[in-house]
């Protein structure tokens, strides 16, 4: 049997071309523009677990388009934004997770659906264990059944309403959303297992400070890929996701940190 190497237990957070240079939010930011497909960046860091995000559609033509990649999660959101601020969209999660349970029935490399941003956009709109219910029925009654995961940021980890919710998903997506924290990430870690009873948790880090929005430098990055290289060694998390693919092709300390990084701790065996 071959050993598991810490790439194969390392996620890409998978995005259109330019998904964030196209948008409003985040043109201020100023980014330069993105060339790098997700399967292109499959082929670049050797990951080939990916998180179906950042505007790819959700659809057979997405994963047909990655040839390369091993297993994939699919995602949604319980909640669309407006402009009176986040509403909840019950009926457009469900309609996704059936998309996400359509194309598992053909690809079985779609093994998870993930609801993005559940302790702070799904619960300020008005989420609760009710909604998680009904999909959950949903799920239960048309297969293939998918785990159902959902996101927990660390600054919703006292939320007595995310608390409330979490018997209801199979596992979580656990960001940390400010890099300067990252020392105190394997506590958060540990905090969401604490909470849900040790459900599984997939890590996730970013290519680009969005707590404070700045660029990452190179120790910043390298600090973040050890902890996480720890979380995974010490099974804390089944995996981490790195955010994200439409980032990965920009001039930044932080790309270069982690290909050498993967190049000279990839393969190592966990």
């Amino acid at each position: 049997m071959t050993a598991t190497r810490l790439r194969d237990r390392l996620w890409l957070w998978g995005m259109k071309v330019n998904a964030l240079q196209e948008t409003a939010e985040y043109e201020a930011l100023g980014f330069a523009p993105s060339t790098l497909t997700t399967e292109q960046a499959i082929e670049r860091t050797g990951i080939a677990n990916v998180l179906l995000a950042g505007g790819l559609p959700l659809d057979r033509a997405t994963v047909d388009s990655m040839p390369s990649a091993r297993r994939f999660i699919a995602k949604s959101a319980l909640h669309r934004g407006s402009e009176g601020g986040n509403r909840l969209a019950p009926a457009e999660c469900a309609a996704a997770l059936r998309q996400a349970k359509e194309i598992a029935a053909a690809d079985p490399r779609v093994d998870a659906y993930l609801i993005d941003d559940f302790s702070t956009g799904s619960i300020e709109a008005g989420a609760t264990p009710e909604h998680l219910a009904q999909l959950q029925h949903v799920n239960a009654t048309e297969g293939p059944q998918l785990p159902l995961m959902g996101t927990v940021y660390e600054m919703s980890l006292e939320d007595e309403r995310v608390w409330a919710c979490l018997p209801y998903f199979a596992g979580f997506l656990s960001p940390l959303w400010h890099a300067a924290d990252i020392d105190r990430y394997p506590g958060y870690v540990d905090r969401i297992a604490t909470l849900s009873g040790g459900k599984p948790q997939l890590g996730c880090i970013y290519l680009f400070d969005f707590g404070n929005g700045q660029v990452l430098t190179y120790a910043q990055m390298e600090r973040q890929l050890e902890v996480a290289a720890q979380l995974l060694r010490d099974e804390k998390v089944f995996g981490v996701c790195i955010l994200g693919t439409c980032m990965m092709d920009q001039e930044w300390e932080a790309n270069r940190c982690l290909c050498e990084w993967l190049e000279r701790e990839g393969d190592t065996a966990l």
